[in-house]
């Protein structure tokens, strides 16, 4: 990993940190926007990729937005890598968060991976580190 993205990810998960220790998700939102912006400025913005998914595992609980500064930047790298990444992320450690990143994918019905989304999604319907919320939304998702 590029040693600039390494110091991002460290100013992310402060941030975090911050976040959770407030509960402000803002004092995640609001600079993870500008930190964001340093990665994309790097050679290879996408190194990025896994070490903001693994951050998600590492801190589930916190609201990162819909779809948020990770989302954002995470969906440009879309049909570049991102898809298989978030996948190695779920079937690691499945949060709220990457559930939620999944059914935007999902949501491509020309995709021709849905299919393979959609069963995913559907694998985690009784999940139990997913609310009940979460899981009436995965079960009844078309």
């Amino acid at each position: 990993m590029n040693d600039k993205v390494k110091v991002c990810i460290e100013k992310l998960e402060k941030v975090i940190i911050e976040a959770i220790r407030t509960t402000d998700k803002y004092a995640f939102q609001d600079p993870a926007w500008e930190i964001i912006d340093e990665i994309s400025e790097v050679d290879n913005p996408s190194d990025a990729i896994e070490p903001i998914l693994m951050l998600v595992e590492k801190y589930p609980l916190l609201d990162y937005g819909g779809p948020g500064p990770f989302g954002s930047f995470l969906e440009t790298y879309f049909n570049k890598g991102y898809e298989e990444k978030l996948i190695e992320s779920i079937k690691r450690k499945p949060t709220e968060y990457t559930i939620f990143l999944l059914v935007r994918i999902a949501n491509d019905t020309r995709n021709p991976k849905r299919q393979e989304y959609m069963e995913l999604l559907k694998s985690h319907s009784e999940n139990d580190c997913l609310s009940d919320q979460w899981k009436d939304i995965i079960r009844n998702y078309k």
